[in-house]
């Protein structure tokens, strides 16, 4: 780092000249107003710029040894900031002229000086070095601003074409799924439509078992199709943000029981047995009865779906860190670690299938998730293959 020896002045001015009377008399001129440095040849000059922070060089023309344009030349790529002057007779005004153009020289002077005029030039010289220094900290300011914005505009490109690329996969999940659920759709009106058409047109030839057999099958049908579409409304009101709640005070083990009541029969058909462990004390919470019935029919006919005949489901609730904590556990097929990240999530599928050729819309654990996280609660899965999964949401009893 450079030192100042003279730190008087904000300024360093450097006189350079053969002839000690003069360095004395341009001493004697600028040292109120300036640091001034006195050297008496290019080789006295040389440690002293090394050593301090000279901004104007003042450099007499004809010296013995080296030149003031010569030194110049020599110093202009290891102190280009620095302004540098000459003092010249008439008979080398060409060659300074020169070294002007070729911007080695910011100005000069011819001998004898005028005093004032050269206190001029070197108020010039400061004043413009001082422009230089200026001009360099913006010049390098606007570097570093315009790199940081070149970073940034890199960085949210990024960011840009990443969420560009997630929403294009979740889009072409979003369409395969739309043409499985038009599948889906379509084959349980078509097998509704088909079994009227057949009542209409051949009903004396059915005997009243067949009819109701007939009408169960179309009742069935129907009530699939329009559990589908229900589902997929319920999707898009959650990913618009419209989810309203209809909160009201609740005591939890009897509407958890009612939930279980619901789906026993389900579990009867393939004789699997339901048990239902609780916890905690009556006690009284606030949810939305109808959102909080489809969260528990869900979970609970996933259960049923996913696990075989004479296995056992568990539903347990107890109270913990303030609040309701709610298990279901099966005995089912379980689900691949790799694919519990998608489980929540809309248009997402995994590779376990429902057990009994049981149909399932794919959207419900997303309208699970949205629901619990509605009421200020959270849920989560384990899961092991062949083994089982367990799904836990709380809400707060407060």
């Amino acid at each position: 780092m450079k030192k100042n020896n003279q730190s008087k002045y904000e300024h360093n001015l450097l006189v350079i000249d053969d002839e000690v009377e003069i360095t004395k008399s341009l001493f004697r001129q600028f040292r109120r107003k300036y640091n001034v440095f006195i050297a008496n040849s290019a080789e006295e000059a040389l440690p002293i710029l090394e050593d301090n922070d000279i901004q104007v060089v003042l450099s007499d023309q004809r010296m013995p040894g080296m030149s003031g344009i010569t030194f110049f030349s020599s110093i202009k790529d290891k102190y280009p900031d620095a302004l540098k002057m000459i003092l010249t007779g008439y008979s080398d005004i060409d060659a300074v002229i020169e070294a002007i153009n070729e911007g080695q020289v910011f100005r000069y002077l011819t001998k004898p000086w005028n005093p004032m005029e050269l206190n001029l030039a070197i108020e010039e010289a400061f004043e413009r070095h001082e422009l230089i220094s200026n001009n360099k900290v913006l010049l390098g300011k606007l570097k570093e601003a315009n790199s940081s914005l070149e970073r940034k505009v890199v960085e949210r490109t990024q960011e840009l074409e990443k969420a560009n690329g997630d929403l294009t996969k979740l889009n072409l999940e979003k369409n395969k799924y739309l043409g499985i659920v038009a599948h889906d759709l379509r084959n349980p009106i078509g097998n509704a439509l088909s079994f009227a058409k057949l009542l209409i047109s051949d009903y004396t030839d059915f005997t009243q078992t067949q009819h109701l057999k007939y009408l169960k099958v179309i009742n069935e049908r129907c009530y699939y199709a329009l559990n589908l579409i229900e589902s997929f409304l319920d999707v898009s009101k959650i990913e618009s943000g419209i989810l309203d709640l209809n909160l009201d005070q609740y005591e939890y083990y009897e509407f958890v029981r009612s939930c279980i009541a619901q789906n026993e029969l389900f579990a009867n058909k393939k004789s699997q047995e339901i048990v239902f462990n609780c916890e905690c004390p009556k006690t009284y919470i606030s949810f939305d009865k109808n959102k909080m019935e489809q969260v528990m029919s869900n979970l609970i006919s996933n259960a049923i779906k996913y696990s075989n005949s004479a296995k056992k489901i568990w539903v347990k609730i107890q109270i913990e860190n303030g609040h309701m904590k709610t298990q279901v556990k099966d005995e089912g097929q379980g689900i691949p670690e790799n694919e519990l990240p998608n489980v929540f999530k809309a248009y997402r599928t995994t590779s376990s299938k429902p057990t009994d050729d049981e149909k399932s819309t794919g959207l419900g654990l997303a309208i699970v998730k949205k629901i619990v996280e509605a009421h200020n609660g959270s849920i989560s899965v384990k899961s092991t293959l062949n083994i089982g999964s367990e799904f836990v949401f709380t809400l707060p009893l407060s």
